[in-house]
């Protein structure tokens, strides 16, 4: 038993499975660089938004520099006629 096939039908039949393969292929590194950008994308906007909040909490920080908001509390002065420890490290009777 011989089988036959004419050569043209076998050139055929391989430039199409090659034409096959390159449509696939293309269609393949479009997708991925349109998904690559589509990331890239994100991630600028996500450093932006990591900026843009710097930016605020510098801005926050300096204006709680500039301002006097912390009040200093002065402790009374020590009077010089009374003993230092004042009777605290005494036992009771």
């Amino acid at each position: 038993m011989h089988i036959t096939i004419h050569l043209g039908l076998l050139v055929l039949w391989a430039l199409c499975s090659f034409l096959a393969g390159l449509v696939f292929r293309f269609l393949q590194a479009r997708y991925l660089k349109n998904q690559l950008l589509q990331l890239e994308r994100e991630k600028l906007e996500n450093h932006a938004e990591i900026l843009q909040l710097h930016k605020k909490l510098s801005e926050l920080r300096a204006a709680n520099e500039n301002q006097n908001g912390t009040p200093v509390v002065q402790f009374k002065e020590k009077e010089a006629n009374q003993p230092t420890d004042a009777g605290k490290n005494k036992r009771a009777q």
